[in-house]
């Protein structure tokens, strides 16, 4: 039962890298290979605590960070 997806139960998870993106407060920040469990099914993703707790303090050193690359990106109002 380890080795299925909790949320759609029938899965099989696979170790891949994934990129994600994250608000932290009003910003966005993507983050690009991070270590992932992901669901061959439905595609749901877990993060092990060690990675999870990486990603925040990543996102905290980006955004205090002047020299990082920037992209503009639309937001639109539904």
């Amino acid at each position: 039962m380890a080795n299925l997806c909790y949320f759609c139960r029938t899965g099989q998870l696979k170790k891949e890298k994934v990129n994600i993106t994250r608000f932290w407060g009003k910003d966005l920040v993507a983050l690009n290979d991070v270590p992932a469990l992901v669901c061959q099914q439905c595609g749901e993703r877990y993060f092990d605590a060690k990675t999870s707790h990486k990603i925040d303090d990543r996102i905290q050193q980006a955004l205090k960070s002047k020299s990082l690359p920037k992209i503009n990106v639309p937001v639109l109002q539904f």
